[in-house]
């Protein structure tokens, strides 16, 4: 029973396979009779319908390696060695032991590598390094061991400021080829340049905290100029504001503070009347007999004009030295934020004065100049203290131009004076031996 058991399984089997091998069968016969078509189609020279009856040939049998090798020559001979790789790559998982088709293999991955490495070093020549990356990626994933491609993918990234991209490819290169004196070279250029980018931002950092520097961010600018110097000793910019800020507070503990002069005034009135000579009058009697009101009202006088005086400074949302920031700095911050108000500028050349409304420069004066004169001659003030108030009162517009077109009128004037100071030697030669 046991033997009639296992002869039925057997036959079960067999007729449940057989479908299955007349299945593979058919498509294999029909595989092979399209793949016979697409060799008189090479024969005729129509490589096209070829190609048409070796890839339905492939879905009828995608293990029919005759059908891959020859897909894969009409591609090489195309020149889309991409395609005839990764059909050989697929020949070869089917017949690993096919030498001819590794080959083939080698020299068709030669080829295809020198025309990516081409075309990469064609798009990097125009600066299109976006372009060029994929290229090179395509050639690394053929040779991952290889330290070309690498090596000018870093070059992209550096071009484009990709710093740390940059870096991790010279990193792999160099460690496939250490001695390459080409790696160590570019990865001392990408630290110089990820040290000039560090620099870079903490001068930004550092001008950011000094365009509204006043005693209460001393400290802060203090901090973000040290830094630059930490980054860079030998920043002379970074130095120089240092020493001015310096100058500046030993200014600060020269002046007295108010309360201290509102004092000494009231000592003075007081050791006044005590020295007063003998009265002449009823006035000056009255005065001596009432010293304590005098002095009282003296000291409220005073005091009133400190509160004011502190009351006005308060009003100031803006104020600093020229020497910390440029005149230039200041009207282009107060033009970028739409500020409107009066902008003061006490310097040794005398107190000159612009006018904003809604960023724009409505009027200017400085001496006996105003409008578009006064408004050079302030901008060429290199030295002085400026202050901001943001109340604009009711004055005569002088001036109807944008910034930019009052500062390349400037611009254009300074050009023209330096022109006529290179002529004037000329001109007075002429004159002498006329």
């Amino acid at each position: 029973m046991k033997v009639i058991a296992v002869i039925s399984a057997v036959f079960l089997t067999a007729g449940m396979l057989a479908p299955c091998l007349h299945a593979q069968s058919s498509s294999r016969i029909e595989a092979e009779r399209l793949f016979v078509e697409a060799q008189k189609s090479i024969v005729r020279g129509d490589n096209v319908k070829a190609e048409a009856y070796l890839m339905k040939s492939l879905q009828h049998d995608d293990s029919f390696t005759s059908a891959i090798w020859q897909l894969s020559q009409i591609y090489e001979k195309r020149g889309q060695l991409e395609y005839a790789r990764e059909l050989l790559l697929r020949g070869l998982q089917q017949e690993p032991d096919a030498t001819w088709a590794r080959d083939k293999l080698a020299r068709t991955e030669k080829m295809l590598t020198g025309k990516l490495l081409a075309e990469a070093e064609r798009f990097m020549s125009r600066g299109q390094y976006d372009q060029a990356i994929p290229k090179l990626s395509l050639y690394l994933g053929i040779k991952p061991y290889d330290p070309v491609p690498l090596v000018q993918i870093a070059r992209c990234h550096l071009a484009i400021n990709n710093l740390d991209s940059a870096k991790e490819y010279l990193v792999q290169a160099i460690e496939r080829d250490p001695s390459n004196t080409e790696i160590i070279s570019l990865l001392d250029e990408v630290k110089r340049c990820s040290d000039r980018a560090e620099v870079e931002a903490a001068l930004r950092r550092a001008r950011a905290v000094l365009v509204s520097y006043n005693p209460e961010t001393k400290g802060k600018a203090e901090k973000t100029l040290s830094d630059v110097l930490a980054l860079d000793p030998e920043n002379a910019w970074a130095r120089e504001k240092l020493r001015e800020i310096a100058l500046l507070e030993e200014e600060e503990q020269k002046t007295p503070p108010a309360e201290e002069t509102v004092a000494k005034g009231v000592a003075r009135s007081i050791e006044a009347i005590k020295t007063l000579e003998e009265p002449t009058s009823r006035v000056i009697s009255v005065l001596r007999s009432n010293v304590l009101i005098v002095v009282l009202v003296m000291i409220a006088v005073l005091l009133g004009l400190n509160l004011r005086r502190k009351s006005k400074s308060r009003s100031y949302p803006l104020q600093g030295s020229l020497s910390l920031i440029p005149i230039l700095d200041i009207v282009s911050l107060l033009n970028s934020n739409l500020k409107s108000g009066r902008l003061m500028i006490i310097s040794r050349s005398g107190r000159g004065e612009v006018f904003f409304e809604r960023g724009e420069i409505i009027h200017a004066r400085l001496k006996s100049w105003d409008g578009k004169t006064a408004f050079h001659k302030i901008m060429a003030l290199r030295s002085g203290r400026y202050i901001f108030n943001n109340h604009l009162p009711s004055i005569h517009h002088t001036i109807t131009e944008p910034l930019s077109l009052l500062l390349l009128s400037m611009r254009s004037q300074e050009q023209e004076q330096k022109k006529d100071s290179g002529k004037r030697p000329a001109r007075q030669k002429e004159e002498i031996f006329n």
